[in-house]
């Protein structure tokens, strides 16, 4: 159990770290200057690819070569640190306060939708990269 732990809080640690360098990167880009949380999005996208890869490899496979560590490192860890559901509410809620109901309503679709696709395209992804044995 303590190994486990230890996975899951250096995953946030690193997933985390990776949020915060990647939102910098993303907010000093020009066209993410008009108000809408472009960070955010293009965060909880990747984080959603990211954890279909690991879902694909963990849990699709029966194969316990990728083991359970490495999901609680990448999956459970990285990808929690990495992606953020409370971030996303807090920028829907303030894009609503602001009185931009159409960007709020995008955003939330957007954000379902291409969250989903995510996890889609990383499972699948993974798939065709790495076929199961």
């Amino acid at each position: 159990m303590a190994l486990q732990i230890m996975m899951v809080a250096f995953g946030c640690a690193l997933g985390g770290v990776a949020r915060f360098l990647l939102g910098k990167g993303v907010n000093a880009q020009p066209w993410a200057s008009d108000g809408f949380p472009w960070a955010t999005l293009i965060i909880n996208i990747v984080g959603a690819i990211c954890l279909g890869v690991v879902a694909e490899f963990y849990l699709e496979r029966e194969s316990s070569s990728f083991r359970m560590e490495t999901y609680l490192l990448l999956g459970t860890g990285f990808c929690g640190g990495f992606t953020t559901f409370s971030s996303f509410s807090l920028e829907m809620l303030n894009l609503i306060k602001a009185g931009a109901i159409l960007p709020s309503i995008a955003y939330a679709i957007s954000s379902v939708l291409l969250s989903l696709l995510g996890v889609f395209v990383g499972m699948h992804g993974a798939k065709a990269l790495f076929p199961p044995n």
